[in-house]
């Protein structure tokens, strides 16, 4: 139900009204014939409708309604707006790519993945003690190990993004050299970092520490073995 003398309905914003409008009816003839049948009799609105309230007939709604003051007007079957992610959502969502991503990697992929990043945490404790600067972490300490191992990780990445023959080989070629310099690496860090001086005092001799691998250089060893190892057995699969 509309009040009298409105001109838009409130609820659906129909137009009951069109002569604010301005525009010029043209008024058909009563019973005309046409190609589509008859003509229509004019306007079919109630006059009830058409009287106005006296100061502006036929105007607009005197008196909005609050609710249509507060809530701004949206088009109809527009996108609804969707929310602004947060932080801890983008990150869930990082997690939850990288964790499909893993799964989708042969056997053999995930361990020479699982490995290499290990090898990389592995860089963040100490490889090396030294008489004058104590301890020495591995980013520092063995620094080419961090390429390596990185190197690893982009190349097994790259073969999983489906690439061709040919740069399939190519990938496994350039993976198992960095595996392999890795490992060789790591295996030769750990005589280059002992160091001793021997001292001759009363008759005998004394060793004295000049530097020593630390756990860091063990367990990195350990892990780049362990991803040449699952380089060469994804080589077997190819």
């Amino acid at each position: 139900m509309a009040p009298e003398g409105s001109a838009i309905c409130d609820n659906c914003d129909e137009i009951l009204d069109t002569s604010f409008l301005g525009l010029d009816e043209v008024t058909p003839v009563e019973g005309e014939k046409t190609d589509v049948g008859p003509a229509p009799s004019g306007s079919r609105m109630p006059d009830r409708l058409r009287k106005g309230t006296g100061k502006r007939p036929g105007g607009w709604n005197p008196s909005p309604s609050a609710a249509l003051i507060a809530e701004p007007r949206r088009p109809y079957l527009s996108e609804p707006v969707s929310p602004t992610p947060s932080p801890a959502d983008e990150a869930r969502k990082a997690a939850a790519d990288l964790s499909s991503f893993f799964r989708s990697l042969s056997p053999a992929d995930r361990w020479g993945s699982g490995a290499s990043a290990l090898l990389l945490l592995m860089l963040c404790f100490p490889w090396r003690w030294t008489r004058e600067d104590e301890e020495v972490i591995g980013v520092v300490a063995a620094w080419p190990v961090l390429l390596l191992a990185a190197a690893v990780l982009v190349l097994i990445y790259l073969r999983a993004r489906r690439a061709d023959a040919a740069q399939d080989r190519t990938f496994r070629l350039a993976q198992l050299a960095a595996a392999g310099g890795a490992a060789v690496f790591t295996g030769l860090f750990l005589p280059w970092a002992t160091r001793a001086h021997a001292l001759r005092a009363v008759g005998r001799s004394i060793a004295v520490v000049e530097s020593e691998p630390l756990f860091g250089a063990y367990a990195g060893l350990v892990c780049a073995v362990a991803a040449l190892f699952a380089t060469l057995l994804s080589r077997r699969e190819s």
